[in-house]
C-alpha cells in the first residue's frame, strides 16, 4: 500500500510500497491531516487499478481538483488518466462510468440510477457530448419532467442529475454543472401517505393463506420493517424470545458505521404471528420468512391477491404505508428518539415520509377536551364573563360600584383566575 513519510522542514511525501522501486510522491509543506488524506486517495487508486474497477466518485472528484504537478505525477505512475484525454465524452459514457464506479451499490439504488440515466438519454440523446449541455438545457430538462411526472419525482431526478454532473465536472468531462442552480423542489408526496388501521390489517391477516404470509404482513405493519430487505435477511437465531426483541440487518445503511443493524421489540401484536410461524417452520429452517428472498415484486403481487380476497381496497404504497402506520402509532406512546431507533430512520425522514395525522388524533383530542375539568371551568368562566358583558343598561346602573370602593377593594382582594386556591 502507501505510507506518509516526513521530510526536513515540515515537508511530506508518500511512498508507494506495493509498486516496484517504491516510488515517492512529494507533497511539499502540508499538514499531517492533508498528507494522510492524499495517502488514502492514492490507496484507493491503487485498489481500483489492481481490480480493474473505475474510481469511486469521491476519489474521482478529488483527482479532478488537484494541481497539475501532482496530477502529472499520478499519471506517470499509471494511477490517473491524462486530463486532456478525459474531455470528449458522451452523456451515456459518463453516466455509465459514474454508475459502475459506485462501490457497494444496492440493487434498488442501481435500478433508480438506471431510470435516471434512461430519462436523461431520452431527453438529451445518448450520443450528446456531455460538455455541450449548459444551464439553459438543464432548465428545459426540468420543464420536460414537470410535464410528465409528479413534483416529488421531478425533485428526485433533478437531484440525481446534479450528482451526475458534479462527477462530470470533477472529472473534467464538463466545464460546469448546469444543474447547480436548478431548484429541485421537495420530494415529499403527502398524497401517497395513507394510514392503515389495525382493524383493516386484521381482516387482511385473516385472508392470508398461511402463517408465513401472516408473519410477512405483521412484520410490515406491527414490526415496521423495511420490506423485503430487512425481513429477507432475518434468521431464527436472531430472535431473542426471553428479552423480547429481535435484531435485523439493515442493508440500506450497512455502509454507515453503527447503522448496519438494529433491535426491534417483539410487540404484543406481533408475537403471536412470530410464534405461529416458528411452530410451522420446517425442522432446521434458518430464515424467518424465506418467501421474502424472492424480492419486492413477488411480495407485492402476493399481497395484492390477499387484499382482493379480503375485499380490502389497495392503499397507495403497499409496504411503506404499513411501516409508516406503525411509526405513527408508536410516536403516540413512546419518546421520538426511541421510536426512531426501533424503526431505523431519522427525525427528518420520519416527518417528511412517515408520520401522519389520523382521524383518531382528532377524536382523542376532542374527547380529552370534553373530559378535562379544567377545560370545563375555563369554558364556564368565559361564558359567565360574556354574559356579564351583555347586561342591560338598567342592570349596569343597579350593580355599578363607586370608584372609591373599587380602589379600596382592589387592595384588599387578591386577583383570582380559574385555578383552585390552595392553603399553605
Amino acid at each position: 500500500m502507501a505510507s506518509v513519510c516526513p521530510e526536513p522542514n515540515g515537508r511530506k511525501l508518500i511512498q508507494i510500497n506495493e509498486m516496484p522501486s517504491r516510488p515517492k510522491v512529494r507533497l511539499g509543506k502540508v499538514s499531517d491531516k492533508v498528507a494522510q488524506s492524499v495517502c488514502v486517495k492514492i490507496e484507493a487508486m491503487l485498489a481500483a487499478k489492481a481490480s480493474g474497477q473505475s474510481l469511486d466518485h469521491e476519489t474521482a472528484a478529488w483527482l479532478g481538483k488537484v494541481d497539475r504537478k501532482l496530477h502529472g505525477r499520478l499519471v506517470g505512475l499509471g494511477l490517473a488518466m491524462a486530463r486532456e484525454e478525459a474531455q470528449p465524452a458522451t452523456l451515456s459514457q459518463v453516466l455509465d462510468r459514474y454508475i459502475k464506479g459506485r462501490s457497494k451499490i444496492k440493487p434498488n439504488t442501481l435500478r433508480n440510477y438506471e431510470t435516471s440515466k434512461r430519462l436523461l438519454e431520452e431527453h438529451f440523446g445518448k450520443d450528446r457530448l456531455i460538455g455541450s449541455i449548459h444551464a439553459g438545457h438543464a432548465h428545459d430538462y426540468r420543464e420536460w419532467l414537470v410535464g410528465k411526472y409528479a413534483p416529488a419525482t421531478v425533485a428526485r431526478e433533478i437531484k440525481r442529475a446534479k450528482q451526475f454532473w458534479g462527477y462530470a465536472k470533477d472529472s473534467r468531462y464538463s466545464p460546469e454543472n448546469p444543474f447547480s442552480k436548478i431548484k429541485a423542489g421537495s420530494q415529499k408526496n403527502t398524497s401517497r401517505k395513507h394510514f392503515v388501521p389495525q382493524e383493516m390489517i386484521e381482516t387482511v391477516l385473516e385472508a392470508c393463506p398461511n402463517s408465513e404470509w401472516r408473519l410477512i404482513v405483521a412484520m410490515a405493519r406491527y414490526g415496521g420493517l423495511r420490506m423485503p430487505s430487512e425481513l429477507a435477511s432475518l434468521t431464527w437465531d436472531r430472535i431473542d424470545w426471553d428479552n423480547g426483541w429481535f435484531t435485523v440487518s439493515v442493508p440500506k445503511k450497512e455502509h454507515l458505521d453503527g447503522h448496519g443493524e438494529r433491535r426491534v421489540p417483539i410487540f404484543p401484536e406481533l408475537r403471536p404471528h412470530l410464534e405461529r410461524a416458528y411452530d410451522d417452520a420446517p425442522e432446521g429452517s434458518v430464515r424467518v420468512a424465506p418467501r421474502a428472498l424472492n424480492g419486492n415484486v413477488n411480495l407485492r403481487t402476493g399481497l395484492q391477491k390477499i387484499l382482493r380476497k379480503a375485499g380490502v381496497a389497495q392503499w397507495p404504497k403497499l409496504f411503506q404505508n404499513l411501516r409508516a402506520s406503525r411509526e405513527t402509532e408508536l410516536m403516540r406512546e413512546h419518546p421520538a428518539h426511541v421510536v426512531h431507533a426501533w424503526l431505523g430512520n431519522s427525525r427528518e425522514v420520519a416527518e417528511d415520509h412517515y408520520l401522519m395525522v389520523t382521524d383518531d388524533d382528532y377524536r382523542q383530542a376532542a374527547h380529552r377536551a370534553t373530559m378535562n375539568p379544567l377545560t370545563k371551568a375555563v369554558q364556564k368562566a368565559v361564558q359567565s364573563a360574556t354574559a356579564a358583558n351583555y347586561q342591560q343598561p338598567s342592570q349596569e346602573k343597579e350593580t355599578a360600584v363607586s370608584p372609591a370602593f373599587a380602589k379600596d377593594t382592589a387592595v384588599l382582594i387578591p386577583p383570582r383566575g380559574v385555578e383552585p386556591r390552595f392553603s399553605d
